[in-house]
């Protein structure tokens, strides 16, 4: 029995991997295979939702999580997986409904109320704020679940508009997490190589056409919460653009690069390689796509390397007025990674280096660049995606049918639209209700933008943090 068991956990880690990793078919057969000899498993239920979702196959998806809450009923996390399902197909009753019988069986499941924000406000003297305050105040429970709650109480109390209070909360929430990073990993981190990028190498180390390798990536870059996903999801309405996600093709290509030899040599071989690396790292093409979007924040620092491998390589880059884009940064819990974004004064810093790279990209890259604006964006998302998609040479077309978008769906800071929602400009200005707590954001940025180059420099004792490729 402790074997099967054992077996199965493997299993499910490598579903959970495949998942992660777009490789929707594979974690589709792979969890059916174990729910052949697990039926009863409410884990693998949802994996194989998810997988189903990944193929758009949504209505398999919601049969799906039928099937597993009536092997295992009322099982909390399938109810959030189901939730988030109907999010994305814009059928909001019943994502709330989910949502609510998910809290029903655990009123601890920080995922569960922050799918119902999406639809509703929760009043701040709502039972709900006492659970999430309970959660927040037990410091038997580990930092990261304890901030969890407390991103979730800042939202509530700027929903209502008690910014004070509802700042205080993303403060701490920020402060327990940054408890958690070594002072020194809490800065942006910038590519050592890429001040050596300029024009000129690209030209020294210019491809022959000959051996130019095929690639079908779209980048789109830029910091989270700068528009990124917005671009995309504008894009893959397109019938030949396949929207990736966050594909990190850049960071893994340069992770696969043997570089002891130095950057010129490096450069000299990547500019007669015939075969692209990259081959390996994108997930299965899309029927009928002919081009993926990667929008992984990762990509922004390396896109020298892309460049000497695939100067046709379309790039497009996302900015947002800094206050915007830190409050933002600063209101998101995220999962992993962006160790700059729980501190005002990194994440100030961070917004003027990720500026300062897009402008030296845009000097010295060969690729073909275009720039989106988040504010443009968003008061005119028709216009910029005709305008994008003539620049990439692409002829009108029917859009693919896509799921419904979701008119309740509520606009906040920290919230991607995540393909449900429908684009809105009301954030524009935001952080103006929160000017004054933001002044180390907006002093740190101003300093770093008048600095020469794209080493961060935390503020204790001005040092420096760097990184290789």
């Amino acid at each position: 029995m402790a074997r099967k068991r054992r077996d199965n956990d493997a299993a499910v880690a490598a579903i959970r991997a495949s998942l992660q990793h777009r490789a929707f078919a594979s974690a589709l057969q792979a969890s059916e295979l174990q729910l052949a000899k697990h039926a009863a498993d409410a884990e693998l239920w949802g994996l194989k939702g998810q997988a189903l979702q990944g193929l758009e196959r949504w209505a398999d998806a919601e049969a799906c999580f039928l099937r597993g809450l009536e092997s295992s009923p009322g099982n909390a996390r399938l109810l959030v997986l189901q939730g988030h399902l109907y999010t994305r197909l814009g059928r909001g009753q019943e994502a709330i409904a989910s949502y609510s019988r998910a809290l029903g069986k655990d009123p601890g499941l920080t995922d569960a109320y922050r799918g119902l924000l999406n639809f509703r406000a929760i009043p701040a003297d709502a039972p709900e704020v006492a659970e999430l305050l309970g959660l927040a105040l037990n410091e038997r429970r580990a930092d990261s679940s304890r901030a969890r709650a407390l991103f979730l109480l800042g939202q509530i109390f700027v929903d209502a508009g008690l910014d004070h209070p509802g700042f205080a909360f993303f403060r701490q929430a920020n402060t327990l997490i940054a408890k958690t990073i070594e002072r020194g990993k809490r800065e942006y981190q910038v590519s050592t190589a890429a001040a050596a990028m300029t024009a000129e190498f690209f030209r020294r180390h210019a491809r022959s056409e000959a051996a130019a390798p095929a690639c079908p990536a779209i980048i789109v870059a830029g910091l989270p919460r700068s528009g990124k996903s917005l671009v995309e999801n504008l894009l893959a309405a397109h019938p030949l653009i396949s929207a990736g996600g966050e594909l990190a093709l850049v960071r893994k290509l340069v992770g696969s690069l043997h570089q002891g030899q130095g950057l010129e040599a490096l450069a000299a071989r990547l500019a007669v390689t015939t075969v692209s690396p990259l081959g390996q790292h994108l997930p299965p093409a899309v029927p009928g796509a002919r081009y993926i979007v990667d929008t992984s924040p990762a990509n922004l620092s390396r896109l020298g390397y892309l460049a000497l491998l695939h100067p046709e390589v379309p790039i497009i880059f996302c900015r947002r007025e800094p206050l915007d884009l830190g409050l933002a940064l600063y209101f998101k819990n995220f999962r992993s990674g962006h160790r700059y974004s729980y501190q005002l004064a990194s994440t100030g810093r961070a917004i003027a280096l990720a500026e300062k790279l897009m402008q030296h990209w845009r000097q010295a890259l060969p690729n073909p660049i275009f720039e989106v604006q988040y504010e443009a964006l968003v008061q005119d998302p028709r216009g910029t995606q005709q305008t994008l998609l003539s620049s990439l040479g692409l002829p009108p077309a029917t859009p693919r049918e896509r799921p419904g978008t979701g008119a309740e769906w509520r606009v906040f800071p920290s919230r991607s639209i995540e393909s449900v929602g429908t684009i809105s400009p009301e954030l524009i200005g935001f952080a103006q209700r929160f000017h004054s707590q933001l002044a180390p954001l907006a002093k740190a940025h101003a300093e770093e933008a008048a600095r020469p180059g794209f080493v961060s420099r935390a503020g204790n004792g001005g040092r420096t943090r760097r990184r290789g490729a």
